[in-house]
């Protein structure tokens, strides 16, 4: 069943204590096609938070991530939420608030 899945993900990871640490090689563009491929619908919001209608597993979503080439070291944390009004709050744009609210199969 597809719901909503709050995606946070720090690119250097494990590596951020290690001088001239970078994200993996082209970092959005390989994360982003992921996604794609597992999502009917994201919504990206700051530098490492994504908003996922996905049924795809929590576990399984975190594991892929890490198999993607270079993405061993990155952090992950994947949560479920509910977007009803009353369970979800927060100071974003109002793009992000109509896209959140959208109607969904």
């Amino acid at each position: 069943m597809r719901r909503m899945v709050h995606l946070g993900i720090n690119p250097i990871g494990a590596l951020a204590t290690v001088p001239g640490a970078r994200p993996p090689a082209n970092f959005w563009a390989v994360l982003e096609g992921y996604i794609s491929r597992v999502s009917t619908d994201w919504f990206r919001f700051g530098s490492q938070n994504y908003v996922l209608w996905t049924e795809v597993d929590l576990a399984e979503l975190g594991s892929a991530i890490k198999a993607l080439p270079g993405f061993q070291n990155v952090y992950i944390l994947a949560t479920e939420f509910d977007p009803a009004a009353h369970k979800c709050n927060g100071m974003m744009t109002a793009d992000f608030w109509n896209w959140l609210q959208r109607q969904r199969l």
